[in-house]
């Protein structure tokens, strides 16, 4: 008996754009942490920057999985990003060079004659 908790179920637009938000809430915060002495200076920002980094990390670790998929994807998207270029680009020179002739020099009366 296939119980339906055994398929793998595809993250929501919303469960994807809060991972992502978690993410670089925890990056921000734990930057901001190893970047200095941040508790001398203000002490404040520093423990809201650790409550941030400790709720941030909460809420990204059970979604990793999310998190992964949604790099993944993104990483993807932008790999084919250069590849449409290169088709659009060769569609293009084979169009541009289908009809006319190259010609050296000054083209004058004389050589259109020809």
């Amino acid at each position: 008996m296939t119980a339906h908790h055994d398929k793998q179920r595809t993250p929501s637009p919303r469960e994807r754009a809060t991972t992502m938000l978690a993410a670089i809430t925890a990056l921000a915060a734990g930057t901001y942490i190893a970047c200095g002495d941040g508790f001398t200076w203000d002490p404040y920002a520093y423990t809201i920057a650790w409550l941030l980094l400790i709720c941030a990390l909460a809420a990204t670790i059970p979604q990793t999985d999310t998190l992964i998929d949604t790099i993944t994807r993104a990483a993807r998207r932008m790999a084919r990003i250069p590849r449409s270029v290169h088709h659009a680009h060769r569609a293009l020179a084979g169009h541009r060079h289908a009809t006319g002739r190259m010609t050296r020099g000054v083209a004058t009366p004389a050589a259109r004659t020809k």
